[in-house]
């Protein structure tokens, strides 16, 4: 028994341990650029989004939806579509953009952004890239119901649709080799409902419905969110990645936090990736 407790101190000791070390080097990138220090020669390349895909996946429902006449595709789209029709692209990617490379300022790393027709450098150890390769602003509507029974057996049901809205981000980060990795991240926004039997009389219910209902708003206030979570778990990625060059291995996931510029957090290394970008 004293042999196990004592194996699992020992254990417990070098991930501690193991751990510091890993915060150690990650902390030291950071501050080696917010002092300005002469080893701070990394910098951050980016090609930014310049256009978005509208995806209507309520659409792919209507059989023959390919085949019916103009006006009546118009009148479908219209009905089943409130904010793919309102978002301005221009406002959505400034957004977007202009929140990806606050988060990234907040570093104090360099950042140059690259135009979409010429090329990103070559990645290495001093060359960080970033290049958004596909954004997508998806719409549909989901079909719902509420219904419930009655001690006495009767059966009521309220039929609604619930809209969401979803932007996905495809990306390529610090490519350094011709595989083009492709990481992916997506978030998304619905409608809520809530409703209140109010009473159960003659046999009817009456039913109190109250809808939260999305709008273009929300789709520009994802844009922020989307191009902040995309820069935080960036830097999240060059974290380890660093550590990882510095000591040859890494065991730990950080959790930056762009508002202090330090390290808020530590995890496991594999806990920690279920929080970051999809690797497709």
């Amino acid at each position: 028994m004293k042999i196990r407790t004592l194996f699992l101190v020992a254990v417990g000791l070098m991930m501690t341990v193991g751990c510091t070390s890993d915060y150690y080097y990650a902390g030291s990138f950071l501050r080696k650029f917010e002092q300005g220090r002469k080893d701070a020669t990394e910098k951050v390349y980016v090609k930014l989004p310049s256009e978005l895909i509208h995806t209507n996946s309520s659409l792919n429902d209507i059989v023959g939806f390919a085949y019916l006449p103009e006006e009546w595709q118009d009148s479908l789209i219209a009905s089943k579509t409130a904010i793919l029709d309102k978002v301005n692209d221009s406002i959505f990617l400034a957004q977007f953009s202009d929140m990806f490379l606050y988060v990234l300022s907040r570093t104090n790393i360099p950042v140059v952004v690259v135009a979409n027709d010429s090329p990103l450098p070559f990645a290495d150890d001093q060359h960080l890239t970033v290049d958004f390769v596909q954004m997508e602003l998806e719409e549909y509507l989901e079909p719902s119901r509420s219904d419930f029974t009655t001690r006495r057996g009767a059966y009521y049901k309220y039929d609604y649709d619930l809209r969401h809205f979803a932007t996905h981000v495809w990306l390529r980060l610090d490519q350094r080799d011709t595989n083009e990795t492709v990481y992916f991240t997506t978030d998304e926004v619905r409608d809520d409902f809530q409703g209140v039997v109010t009473s159960l009389q003659d046999g009817k219910a009456t039913l109190r419905t109250n809808f939260d209902r999305i709008t273009v708003n929300d789709a520009y206030s994802m844009a922020r969110r989307m191009g902040y979570e995309c820069a935080r778990m960036y830097v999240e990625k060059v974290l380890s990645e660093y550590v990882c060059r510095q000591k040859g291995s890494n065991h730990t996931y950080f959790i930056y936090d762009p508002s202090s510029n330090m390290i808020e957090d530590v995890l496991p290394y594999d806990q920690g990736m279920k929080y970051s970008f999809e690797k497709l």
